[in-house]
């Protein structure tokens, strides 16, 4: 059976280590092929090797001098001192060995700084993007950026065009991916110069199944497979969607424990509503790739609890198992 060796940065997120921690226990019982490096300070080491000994007598941890702050700014963690970080060190060893996979919850900025100067982009790429899963009614849906790029020029949407259509192909090699991109109406008129011009450029490209503008209020019925946008758009989508779902089950779950009747009639459907909450919980689609640098490095939400931080592992096995890397490398050489 072959060997995963994944990197773990343990300062990254809100309730790191130990959401990082269990969630790699997680992440190892349903596949023990999984092998792990983990990266932290001496002072998180002595504080939970007790507690998890056997994931740390059976990974390998590597001591960081210090952590990147979720308010650092990118060209600060590039710092000489800041090079000495657990996020550093874990992005960083992937410059020797594109087998591994690299994966924190932390800064994304820096994240981001770090994966394109030690690991740099895959030739033809000009930016990389954040992608990741989106629930949608009738399938998954790859939605890019989603946080990487606030800016961006026509060339780069389509970059994020045909890297998005190749990470759909990988997970689901049966389906052509249908290619949409986000605007403000589905009109051939509506948009900006940048979405005008990018519209343009996607349907001359024959390396995508472009079928032309998407609205938001479609994403979660949509036909299409990958939606494209800049990331400033597609992160403000991204955390308006998770606000919406946790409202949703939480108002669900406050009307259903109101009174005994609803309690009584909660226990009846428990399974109708678990299947619900399934369908729209973030923690399920947990997983964002920096897609376009040459490694494979995975940002975790930085509120992600310890079942979405094993789903990012349990995705980063997969991009392995696909040879993603080399497939996203021969899809943009065409």
């Amino acid at each position: 059976m072959s060997k995963y060796l994944i990197n773990l940065d343990l300062h990254g997120g809100d309730f790191a280590p130990q959401s990082v921690l269990e969630g790699a226990l997680i992440a190892l019982k349903k596949n023990p092929s999984i092998r792990y490096n983990l990266y932290s300070n001496r002072a998180i080491y002595e504080e939970f090797k007790s507690t998890f000994s056997n994931l740390f007598a059976n990974s390998q941890w590597i001591q960081s001098e210090n952590f990147i702050s979720p308010h650092m700014k990118p060209s600060d963690a590039l710092k000489k001192d800041n090079r000495n970080s657990s996020m550093s060190k874990a992005i960083l060893s992937l410059k020797e060995n594109k087998n591994q996979i690299s994966i924190s919850a932390g800064n994304t900025g820096a994240m981001m700084a770090y994966s394109t100067v030690y690991l740099r982009t895959i030739e033809n790429i000009t930016r990389p993007a954040i992608a990741s899963l989106f629930p949608s009614e009738n399938h998954p849906v790859c939605f890019l950026d989603l946080g990487a790029n606030a800016q961006c020029n026509s060339e780069n949407l389509l970059d994020f065009a045909v890297m998005g259509s190749t990470y759909y192909r990988v997970l689901y090699p049966q389906i052509d991916a249908k290619v949409a991109l986000l605007n403000i109406g589905s009109e051939e008129l509506k948009g900006n110069s940048l979405i005008q011009k990018t519209h343009e450029l996607m349907k001359s490209d024959r390396r995508i199944n472009y079928q032309g503008f998407i609205e938001a209020d479609e994403i979660t019925t949509t036909k299409n497979h990958v939606i494209v946008t800049d990331g400033f758009s597609g992160n403000i989508a991204l955390k308006t969607a998770e606000g919406v779902s946790k409202f949703i089950t939480d108002s669900l779950k406050k009307s259903l424990t109101s009174s005994i009747y609803s309690k009584f009639l909660s226990f009846l459907l428990k399974k109708n509503f678990n299947d619900f909450k399934k369908l729209i919980d973030p923690r399920n689609y947990n997983g964002g790739m920096f897609i376009g640098v040459n490694g494979i490095v995975i940002k975790s939400h930085g509120n992600a609890d310890s079942h979405a931080f094993a789903n990012a592992i349990e995705f980063g096995v997969k991009c392995i198992d696909f040879d993603f890397l080399n497939e996203i490398k021969r899809n943009v050489s065409r």
